[in-house]
């Protein structure tokens, strides 16, 4: 049957609806992907005094993936989920007042919050009093997100010292602490103590099959398809970050409606990058301008930024300076050595210039990272737009991938 313009319309009201690129995903049958870290948590859930600690750089779904394993888990207990984040101004006390206000409890006949029982100070004893007064057949779990945000060591000492008491106390609920860092020890203060009480989990960038993943969830329901030049190329500019995969697979199929098909094209995925120059937000624009401004003629940072959001990264989003000269002798057309570029890469990591990289590793092995990491495709798909990608680099990106979402 013909589609008529109500029907094509939908489409695109549905297609809008499957991808959420700026929320987190809270749909069970819609996250792709990360079956290791996905079984991690719910075996830390499921098991009596065990908490967990997800962590990862910033963008890589770590807050999805925490709001949506209890809708995975194979139990029939009652499930009470509270997610409540952390600010750089909280205390341990601001932070449990929060989760208190959504706790209901009990008192002389009425109903109250238990935040209304501690108008003071609230301890790690008082978080043990209230989440032990959930019955057996309640299944509490408390998400704290944005945990590496809270600035003050001695909340974080003391939200240390909870773990603890409610893991010795074999209370049934589950503390799920979330946030940036690409260990526990930025996160947690005094973590050694509690190391047998918290399941650590890492998440990684996206691998290719989870981020096609993501595209495969989610076109079928709406009656899409999409050419392999268009899936490589969606999957090779998001870095491995789930939020890109979510703008550019988004951006693509409407592009594809608007044009009334039902497949996406790689001409679809390129107005995609367009819409999302023209959407960026303000800050990704300051930081890009300040990194590469320069008031000398061909000084290159443009292209020499553009080479580090190219080269080839591992999961943890760090390139080495080897890896920058092949994209940047594609760029410019001709090789270079790594001292053509060296103090200018260096530069990216200085005050001057944004601090758009961080160099990390020792003197001998360093190696180098965008400081946000949405900054990498945004600085690629910049590169598309002002003309400097030549026909190579971009036959590169629709091509067939052979190997991980981090290969340029």
């Amino acid at each position: 049957m013909a589609m008529t313009e109500e029907d094509w319309v939908h489409k695109e009201y549905e297609i809008s609806e499957l991808f959420s690129p700026s929320t987190p995903i809270n749909e069970a049958d819609l996250i792709a992907g990360r079956g290791v870290q996905i079984g991690r948590l719910k075996n830390a859930v499921l098991e009596r005094g065990r908490h967990a600690v997800l962590y990862g750089e910033r963008g890589v779904g770590k807050t999805s993936l925490a709001l949506t394993v209890p809708m995975l888990l194979p139990t029939r207990k009652a499930l009470q989920v509270i997610r409540k984040p952390a600010f750089p101004i909280d205390s341990f006390a601001a932070l449990w007042r929060r989760v208190f206000s959504e706790i209901q409890v009990e008192i002389e006949g009425a109903n109250k919050r238990a935040s209304d029982l501690y108008p003071g100070d609230i301890t790690p004893d008082d978080v043990l009093r209230e989440l032990s007064n959930f019955s057996l057949n309640s299944l509490p779990i408390i998400i704290v997100d944005e945990f590496d945000k809270m600035e003050d060591v001695g909340a974080k000492r003391m939200m240390s010292h909870a773990i603890k008491t409610l893991s010795d106390a074999g209370v049934n609920a589950t503390i799920i602490i979330v946030g940036v860092g690409d260990s526990i020890t930025l996160l947690l203060e005094e973590h050694t103590s509690i190391k047998r009480n918290i399941s650590e989990i890492r998440m990684p960038r996206m691998s290719l099959p989870e981020m096609n993943e993501i595209l495969d969830q989610r076109y079928p329901k709406v009656g899409i398809s999409i050419s392999q030049e268009a899936r490589n190329k969606i999957t090779s500019l998001s870095r491995g970050l789930p939020e890109y995969v979510h703008y550019l697979g988004r951006d693509a199929a409407l592009s594809a409606l608007r044009a009334r098909r039902l497949q996406v094209e790689e001409a679809d995925v390129d107005a995609a990058i367009v819409a999302m120059i023209q959407d960026a937000d303000h800050s990704g624009d300051e930081a890009y301008s300040a990194a590469v401004i320069s008031n000398k003629q061909n000084n290159l940072y443009k292209e020499i930024l553009l080479a580090c959001a190219l080269a080839p990264t591992d999961d943890k989003g760090q390139f080495t300076q080897s890896g920058v000269a092949g994209p940047l002798g594609r760029i410019l057309d001709r090789p270079v050595k790594i001292a053509n570029f060296w103090a200018r890469v260096m530069a990216f990591c200085g005050d001057d210039r944004g601090a758009i990289l961080e160099r990390r590793g020792s003197r001998k092995a360093t190696k180098f990272r965008f400081r946000e990491p949405k900054m990498q495709p945004y600085v690629i798909m910049r590169g598309i737009a002002d003309g400097l990608v030549g026909s190579e680099a971009l036959s590169s990106l629709s091509a067939r991938d052979k190997g991980s979402s981090a290969e340029s």
